[in-house]
């Protein structure tokens, strides 16, 4: 582990007591967070930033390009802010939670995946559909992503219907990477998430919001998902130190197989639920029939009596149940992704 990243652990320690003068804090390098609080985004911020037709989104946004490796890092590679050391509760792979007294409530979650030699889109169906109907949901974003989608990610970070979760710089296995290879893709994300933040506030509609609003828009993203959902004991360690809740599923669309169907989907969403449970879906335009399973299944839980709220308000719902691994719906069934993107182009 890096040095400074022992120091940064250590300097957490004091936010078990009341936070430390806001200017002084300014001119330090790093800035220790108060336990955040699951609120996310202003909705005067969003729609005094964006215009309805830019937040529609178009077909072109869900291109799928292919180009030369990029291992270019963030202009800035590690993180200003930091989050305190997760609980002991919250410090495994977390796969549901349990909420108290059985409330109905699930969180869906849609990854945005980006490796180093392609640019993914962005499924403007999805988010509008969830716009559209008010449901919650969580996005997880390569850092990669969220550099080559500016205005998406801002978008995502400022809607209060979302939150934004780490999903690695380039989505490595960080079953594979190790030491420093492994802390760069998880910093360097949270990092770039913060580069945005501050040309979000640079905005004249955000300063016109005021700075009450700016607040609600959290200063790091307070969730982690495993590319591949695949882990080390090393990488889920590192997380709890750092204060991110690393959020597997127990729901798989199985979005990706160009053969999925949205009926399918949908399917395996009504067989599986249950109250806690963690959907995993995709919304880089790598899903397919994602976009049109949801009316299929959303409707169908809300008459069930569900709720969807995103990952962090989840976790407050009840106590997580969580692995020492990562797999994706049994032990060891995940192995296979390390031959796969093991050596995928860094």
């Amino acid at each position: 582990m890096r040095k400074w990243a022992a120091i940064l652990i250590l300097s957490a320690l004091p936010l078990q007591v009341p936070a430390q003068n806001p200017a002084a804090c300014s001119e330090a390098q790093f800035c220790p967070l108060d336990p955040p609080e699951p609120v996310f985004g202003s909705s005067t911020i969003l729609a005094g930033c964006w215009t309805s037709r830019e937040l529609q989104g178009s077909a072109a946004d869900k291109k799928i390009r292919r180009t030369a490796v990029n291992t270019k890092p963030p202009s800035r590679q590690m993180p200003k802010n930091f989050l305190p050391p997760l609980s002991p509760e919250l410090q495994n792979s977390i796969r549901q939670v349990h909420p108290a007294s059985g409330k109905k409530v699930a969180a869906l979650t849609f990854d945005l995946c980006e490796r180093a030699n392609e640019i993914t889109g962005y499924d403007y169906r999805v988010v509008n559909y969830l716009r559209q109907n008010k449901i919650k949901a969580t996005f997880f974003a390569s850092g990669k992503w969220m550099r080559d989608h500016p205005e998406q990610t801002m978008q995502l970070m400022a809607d209060p219907l979302f939150e934004l979760g780490n999903h690695a710089w380039t989505h490595d296995d960080l079953r594979i990477d190790q030491g420093i290879k492994m802390e760069d893709q998880i910093l360097w994300t949270q990092a770039q998430y913060e580069l945005l933040r501050e040309q979000l506030q640079a905005r004249p509609c955000v300063a016109k919001a005021g700075e009450s609003e700016l607040a609600k828009i959290p200063k790091l993203p307070l969730v982690f998902r495993f590319p591949y959902g695949v882990c080390s004991p090393e990488a889920l360690a590192y997380l709890a130190q750092i204060g991110l809740p690393a959020i597997q599923w127990n729901i798989v669309t199985a979005d990706p197989a160009q053969n999925r169907t949205a009926a399918a989907i949908a399917r395996e969403v009504l067989k599986k639920i249950s109250p806690g449970s963690i959907i995993i879906a995709h919304a880089n335009g790598l899903g397919h029939g994602t976009s049109q399973s949801l009316p299929l299944f959303i409707p169908s839980l809300k008459k069930m009596g569900y709720e969807f709220v995103t990952v962090s308000e989840l976790l407050t719902s009840g106590p997580a149940l969580a692995a020492k691994d990562c797999y994706e719906l049994k032990p060891g069934d995940n192995h296979g992704y390390d031959k796969i993107y093991g050596k995928q182009p860094k």
